[in-house]
């Protein structure tokens, strides 16, 4: 591979083992906090989400990062969440 796509490759790895870390986390959350508390977090994350001027307003990211902490957060706002039902992720 050339610098570039080396540099890419490199910026992938890094986004996936960041989320990787995000949902690590939020699955200790409901060992450390209530319901209210992991609702309360995570309704302030994603009000930063809206409202950072660090992304574009128009950003696909944006519309990405609602989507993976909506579904990495299902855990924390429902108490009988059991996982996907895809077999894939299981």
């Amino acid at each position: 591979m050339n610098e570039e796509q080396e540099k890419i490759v490199g910026l992938c790895r890094a986004f996936v083992t960041s989320m990787m870390d995000v949902e690590a986390g939020i699955t200790a959350m409901s060992e450390k906090m209530s319901k209210a508390e992991r609702q309360e977090c995570l309704k302030a994350v994603l009000r930063w989400v809206d409202t950072s001027p660090e992304i574009p307003a128009n950003s696909y990211s944006r519309e990405l990062a609602r989507e993976i902490l909506g579904q990495l957060s299902a855990s924390a706002f429902y108490e009988d969440y059991a996982g996907s039902a895809d077999s894939y992720i299981q």
